[in-house]
């Protein structure tokens, strides 16, 4: 029955209503029973969260968590990766899978000493571990707390971390194994060396600058005799070649010069100065170009490159005996004189050309990157760069023949975003020439998504030298090995080595810094040694956290288990990828994954990496306040991204991720209002996805119910087919990006098309 009203007053009433009462009608009818409002509260997602529940009779589904840096707050790098990674845990968990997903977090190292101190390094050392394990403690909790708004399902009372006393003592006995398989060695080789940090570093810390700028510097080196090609009117003047360098700070430990002997060489005169000077005769041209006013004729070529062997010369700096040329088989002049010099102490290829060749190894820059006082009373103390440049420059007087800035890549730590140089340190390393064959059998049948990358990593495995693994910093994981007072010579006893792993398991490994010799070892190991407490010293570097981090399928996954997925961004190949490989081959003989995920990097809209300095960063929490702090509509912007190589997000474009979330929502509400009454199918006892597929399809291939159209076929098709794709091609390829886009496109017919038309008949219950 309709009832009318008219208003008598037209100001801030209607003119008119109508009151609709289906009374009569109501109980006939077959309204929907919405569970849920179109938006979710965080408090609800959390509420609604599945339970990791196990079975002893389901196959197990492992996803080792890389560990992220406890060093401040997350990003959205971190987002993306957790998410993709949680997305991963739930599709086998749908597939009936036990699922192993342990959040884990690297808390040693350089950076969190630095967080920690600031710039101040010169504190006691126990007070600058007692500062780290402080900092690292809270940013792992304040991290925590950030991963758990993105609703993951882990068990967060389950987490490990490199602080964990029982990690630490599988890093010791880990050490110990590799010293009995003769994986490691100890002694003097170039590394990487930060001025900033006066610490050893591995290829995997550094980043390359492309805009670094270095001195190029030509200068000339005097022969000590005359070449028989000179001709005879110019016996007399004085030969010199021409050898250029970008870095002038290391002539002063040069100890040869090489050339190639099939090259061609020239003879040119200098007028001006009265003297020759010998290049590659690909270089006559630049010469010139470089001399400026000056001119240079060529009087003569060299027949070949090799009569040059054995020529002696003055060195630039020192005024020692007469160096040699050597015979370098394997050099080739692609750009500059045709003349390399040679310094063993700062280069990894002059190092291997000097053992090849017996020349001296002689160092002449200190921990701090400053020159030694055998570097000459006029080089003593100078840092390398750039006082150390210049001053050497000036030594050269008359011998420099051109200096120019040079703007070219060069290796940065990453850490302190500041150059480094390479120089000559004892130092613990992995052999990784005897791990490169074996590393790349097992990387062989690991799968790798996108299939593309595939090849990324070996690179990582054949060019990667030997592998440094100790540090001279503080915070970290001591290397458990005593040396001989006097001759530095290290004690490496295992048996010894793990009674300190036993102790640290118990106890934690402060006793190694704090503890005197006489206490801290055992009088049957000082007899066994032949040693007195007063003969022995405590090393005191610590593990690169890069060995600790690549360890972690050890410390963490059951004993003989191989991880299903290691799933990281594509900078870890250089970093945890290849560290985690190689230590599993060395230590197993096999990698300790089946198959690397690789999602690429966060940036703005533009596609620029997001800084502080340009203003476009944009953290989690930011994003999370637009939508009420939903995590939802963060984790379909991930699976959007999914392993792109760029993922880039805007305000814009997270509120466009809103929407669509919205629809998505909106579309589930409905379909569930209306079935809230609704009771499956009794044939139906499957616990998974696969079955419920399989059921479906069995249901498609017979005889449809009585009250079936064809648009409920359609529909029921279009469910099939993305079922079919989501479970048999897109999840099993890690095509998270393709399941939204065929996700957004099967919602958006079935609300075009099939709720509209479906949705009398619920309500009438036809």
């Amino acid at each position: 029955m309709l009832h009318f009203s008219l208003s008598r007053h037209f100001t801030r009433r209607p003119f008119c209503s109508v009151n609709c009462r289906f009374a009569g009608y109501k109980s006939s009818l077959n309204n929907p029973v919405f569970p849920y409002g179109i938006s979710l509260s965080s408090q609800q997602q959390s509420r609604s969260l599945l339970p990791c529940s196990k079975s002893e009779h389901s196959e197990q589904f492992i996803l080792h968590d890389g560990p992220p840096y406890a060093n401040g707050e997350i990003h959205l790098g971190h987002a993306l990766n957790k998410i993709l990674k949680d997305i991963t845990v739930r599709f086998e968990k749908l597939r009936g899978k036990d699922c192993s997903f342990i959040p884990g977090w690297d808390c040693h190292g350089l950076p969190i000493e630095l967080s920690a101190m600031g710039v101040d390094l010169s504190l006691p050392p126990n007070q600058i571990r007692s500062a780290s394990l402080t900092w690292a403690t809270k940013c792992m909790q304040s991290q925590r707390l950030a991963f758990g708004e993105f609703n993951l399902l882990v068990d967060w009372s389950s987490v490990y971390s490199t602080l964990d006393l029982s990690y630490q003592s599988v890093v010791l006995k880990a050490f110990r194994d590799l010293c009995l398989k003769g994986y490691l060695v100890r002694e003097p080789k170039p590394v990487y060396w930060s001025p900033r940090t006066n610490c050893a570093i591995s290829e995997s810390e550094l980043e390359y600058n492309s805009e670094h700028e270095s001195v190029s510097l030509y200068f000339l080196v005097k022969l000590h005799c005359s070449l028989l090609s000179t001709p005879d009117r110019f016996r007399f003047y004085p030969t010199f070649i021409v050898v250029w360098t970008t870095t002038p700070w290391t002539i002063v430990a040069n100890e040869a010069i090489v050339f190639n002997p099939s090259e061609r060489y020239s003879i040119l005169l200098d007028e001006t100065n009265k003297r020759l000077l010998v290049v590659s005769a690909a270089f006559v041209d630049f010469l010139s170009f470089l001399g400026g006013c000056r001119s240079y004729r060529r009087i003569a070529d060299l027949p070949t490159g090799a009569v040059l062997q054995d020529c002696a010369y003055a060195h630039p700096l020192r005024s020692s005996s007469g160096k040699y040329f050597l015979r370098a088989a394997d050099f080739v002049v692609n750009k500059g004189t045709g003349f390399v010099h040679v310094a063993p102490a700062h280069g990894r290829d002059d190092f291997d050309f000097a053992k090849r060749h017996n020349l001296p190894l002689k160092n002449y820059v200190d921990e701090k990157a400053c020159f030694t006082k055998d570097a000459g009373q006029e080089l003593a103390g100078l840092s390398v760069q750039p006082e150390g440049t210049a001053a050497i420059i000036k030594l050269l007087g008359e011998h420099v023949l051109s200096t120019k800035k040079m703007r070219h890549s060069f290796p940065y730590e990453w850490r302190t975003n500041k150059p480094v140089i390479t120089r000559l340190s004892e130092q613990w390393f992995i052999d990784t020439d005897k791990l490169c064959e074996p590393a790349k059998m097992a990387y062989a049948t690991v799968k790798v998504f996108p299939p593309d990358l595939k090849s990324c990593m070996i690179p990582f495995i054949e060019n990667r030298p030997f592998w440094c693994i100790s540090r001279q910093r503080i915070w970290g994981v001591p290397i458990p090995v005593l040396y001989r007072k006097g001759t530095l010579s290290p004690i490496v006893d295992p048996e010894f080595i793990t009674s300190i792993a036993d102790r640290v398991s118990a106890e934690g490994s402060e006793f190694w810094w704090s503890e005197p010799i006489d206490t801290m070892v055992p009088k049957s190991f000082l007899n066994k040694w032949s040693l007195s407490p007063k003969e022995i010293v405590k090393g005191t570097d610590i593990f690169d956290v890069w060995f600790e981090s690549g360890l972690s399928w050890r410390a963490v996954l059951p004993i003989d288990c191989v991880a299903d997925v290691y799933l990281e961004g594509y900078d870890q190949f250089r970093g945890w990828f290849s560290s985690s490989l190689l230590l599993g081959v060395a230590l197993t003989g096999q990698a300790p994954f089946k198959t690397l995920v690789v999602h690429g990097f966060t940036t703005d809209a533009e596609g620029r990496k997001m800084s502080k300095s340009l203003g476009n960063v944009l953290a989690p929490k930011d994003l999370l306040k637009l939508t009420d702090n939903c995590s939802d509509v963060l984790r379909r912007w991930a699976a959007a991204s999914g392993l792109s190589t760029h993922s880039s997000v805007s305000t814009k474009e997270f509120i466009d991720h809103a929407t669509s979330y919205k629809k998505l929502r909106n579309a589930f509400r409905f379909m569930l209002g209306n079935l809230h009454d609704f009771t499956p199918d009794a044939a139906f006892s499957g616990t998974t996805a696969d079955d419920l597929f399989h059921f479906l399809l069995g249901r498609l291939r017979t005889k449809p119910p009585v009250n079936f159209c064809v648009l409920d076929t359609w529909a029921l098709c279009l469910v099939g087919t993305f079922m079919d794709s989501v479970l048999n091609s897109y999840f099993p390829n890690f095509k998270f990006e393709t399941i939204i886009a065929e996700l957004d496109r099967l919602v958006s017919r079935l609300s075009a098309t099939y709720f509209n038309s479906v949705k009398d008949r619920c309500i009438s219950n036809i």
